[in-house]
Formats: structure tokens, sequence, C-alpha cells
């Protein structure tokens, strides 16, 4: 976990954790990329589920761009207290599952190429593994 520490004692990270206003402003930023990640999953999904697969190249372009945010802000945000996250239990699984989300997202980045009981098993798997990564993230501040 010297890593960790390593990464904590970076200026930038101390920056972040000393202003009033960056720490504050990454997690919204956070939040903002999971909010239109998952409001652009959840309907991609649902969608998939009905068999209507034409708002999903739309919807995609959210999806990805709330991830980048996401993951951009949540990158600043770990990096504040690597230690810390690296050592629950929570923020691992939220990783995992996290991992997991993103390589199902990649197999089926073409639905139109998939039959149709496989589309319906990627996305109730994509509704499950978004909604768990949300949890596990949420549990993080109260572990």
């Amino acid at each position: 976990m010297d890593w960790a520490a390593t990464l904590e004692a970076q200026p930038f990270a101390q920056a972040l954790r000393a202003s009033r206003w960056t720490y504050p402003l990454g997690n919204a930023g956070h939040i903002l990329g999971l909010a239109l990640l998952i409001g652009a999953v959840v309907p991609m999904d649902v969608r998939l589920l009905r068999g209507d697969l034409r708002a999903i190249r739309m919807l995609r372009v959210y999806a990805i761009g709330g991830l980048c945010l996401a993951l951009a802000c949540g990158s600043l945000l770990f990096a504040a207290q690597a230690s810390d996250y690296v050592a629950n239990s929570w923020f691992r699984w939220k990783i995992a599952l996290l991992v997991v989300a993103l390589v199902n997202a990649a197999l089926h980045l073409h639905p139109l190429a998939l039959s149709r009981p496989r589309q319906c098993a990627a996305a109730i798997l994509s509704l499950c593994l978004w909604i768990a990564v949300l949890l596990c993230g949420r549990m993080i501040a109260y572990s």
C-alpha cells in the first residue's frame, strides 16, 4: 500500500484535500457523471429488453460521456484518500463490479449482432451490475 500513500502525497492530491472547493467540486462532478451514465444506461437496457434498438446509439454518447466524467472525477477523489479507499472492502467491490460492467458493455457494444436472448441477458446483467456499482459506492461512506 506504499503506492497509495505515494499517490496521496502528490501535490495535486494534497491540493484536493486542502482546498475548500476542489474536493466538493470533484465529488459533484463524479455524481453528475454517474447521473449521466446511469440515466443513459437504464433506458438503453430497458429498450434492449423490449427489442427496440432505435435510441441506443444516441443514448450511448451520454453513457460514454458520463462514464468519462465519473472516472476522471472519481480518480481525483481516489487520489486524495487512496489509502482509505484501498483498505475499504466496499470500494474494492465497487471497482471489481465496475470492471465487470465495462467488460459486459464492451462485449455487447453492437446489440444488433446479438441474438434476442443474448440481448436480454446483456441488458439484465448490465442493469444489475450498474445498480450494484452504485450501491457499493454509496456504502463506502458508511464504512
